[in-house]
C-alpha cells in the first residue's frame, strides 16, 4: 500500500487508547497518514475540520455510537467510506450500519489481513467516487 493511494488521512475513532494506538500504527506501517480521534464528539469536530480518505470506527464509545459518526458524515454530505469496528456487534447492529451508510462492518479483534481488506476497499470506493466526479472543462 503506497501513501498516495489515498489521497487525505484515515481517521481511527476509538475511546479505548491501546486499539486505537495500534491501529494507527499498523495503518503508519502500511504508509498512510493517520489522524485519530476519543470519541463521537472528538470526530465529529475533525470531521467538520478535515477531509479523510477513511474513517474506522467502534461502535460503543462513552460518549455515543459509531453510528452516529456514520449519521454525521451522512449530513455533512461527505463521500467518505466508513467502516464501523466493534467487539460487541451482533447481525442487527451490522445491517443498521450498512443501512445508515457504512462500508463495512468488522468484529474485534481484527487482523492485519482483515485491515488491509478494508484500506484496499476504500481505495477502491474513493477511485469509483473520482471517476464519477465531473471533470473540470478546459481553460
Amino acid at each position: 500500500m503506497k501513501s498516495n493511494d489515498l489521497q487525505h488521512p484515515v481517521l481511527v475513532v476509538d475511546d479505548e487508547a491501546d486499539i486505537r494506538d495500534l491501529m494507527e500504527m499498523t495503518l503508519m506501517k502500511m504508509g498512510l497518514r493517520v489522524d485519530t480521534a476519543t470519541g463521537v464528539e472528538d470526530a465529529k469536530n475533525k470531521l467538520e475540520g478535515d477531509d479523510y480518505s477513511l474513517v474506522l470506527t467502534d461502535m460503543r464509545m462513552p460518549d455515543g455510537s459509531g453510528l452516529e459518526v456514520v449519521q454525521h458524515i451522512n449530513r455533512l454530505a461527505l463521500d467518505t467510506p466508513v467502516a464501523v469496528i466493534t467487539a460487541f456487534g451482533n447481525a442487527d447492529q451490522a445491517v443498521e450500519a450498512l443501512k445508515e451508510g457504512a462500508f463495512d462492518y468488522l468484529q474485534k479483534p481484527i487482523t492485519l489481513s482483515q485491515l488491509r481488506s478494508l484500506v484496499k476497499s476504500a481505495v477502491k470506493v474513493n477511485e469509483a467516487d473520482t471517476a464519477h466526479e465531473p471533470k473540470p472543462a478546459p481553460a
